[in-house]
């Protein structure tokens, strides 16, 4: 699959590229500065590229939002042609710039390119984890998956699967809301056990 990242030069981008470059994807960086994502795909080498943000839009067959959340409307809005139609997974994180607990990221950014199907997923994810999918008794880490298309999910499901994480389906976009709010603690937490970017959620049952 061919898979354009939007915010590729960032931690959580080039953590997800690698990962799905080793899975065996084909993987477009796209930033704002196409020299930075061409150094960059440069850097990891192998089947990753990388340009401009419209080129990473037109090249995935999958799209990746990984820009800062403030950046998420502006990044997607020109690009809606490109990702009409195209799974578009939303990993930003508000941290408050919607009414908490009241509306989801996703169910914000979704309204910039209403013909892309929307997934959440990877917003409980820390970047340092993405090379390293395990925790120290051997056990996947979680990855909570949340969409109202139950086909785009699926398929962004057995990605993150292929990854060597376990996707954990969270129903729809409501419970997103549910995920954006786990992140601020999720942080708090990590930094009082001194998890140094490393820790996770992890669903029992």
């Amino acid at each position: 699959m061919k898979i354009g990242i939007l915010g590729g030069t960032g931690r959580m981008g080039r953590g997800l590229a690698r990962g799905f470059a080793a899975a065996g994807h084909e993987v477009f960086l796209g930033s704002r500065s196409a020299e930075r994502a061409a150094e960059a795909a440069a850097e990891e080498g192998g089947a990753v590229s990388g340009g401009s943000l419209a080129e990473a839009a037109e090249f995935g067959e999958m799209v990746v939002l990984a820009v800062p959340f403030g950046d998420a409307v502006a990044t997607v809005e020109p690009l809606q042609d490109s990702l009409a139609e195209k799974i578009l997974i939303d990993i930003t994180n508000p941290f408050g710039a919607v009414p908490p607990g009241q509306l989801a990221g996703i169910e914000h950014n979704s309204k910039a390119a209403t013909s892309a199907r929307w997934v959440a997923a990877y917003k409980t994810t820390f970047w340092k984890t993405l090379e390293e999918p395990r925790g120290p008794g051997g056990q996947s880490l979680d990855v909570f998956v949340c969409s109202e298309d139950q086909e785009a999910k699926r398929i962004v499901m057995e990605l993150i699967t292929e990854t060597g994480f376990r996707a954990i389906d969270c129903g729809g976009n409501e419970n997103a809301r549910t995920l954006d709010l786990m992140v601020p603690l999720m942080i708090e937490l990590d930094g009082r056990h001194q998890g140094d970017a490393t820790t996770s959620w992890k669903f029992l049952g």
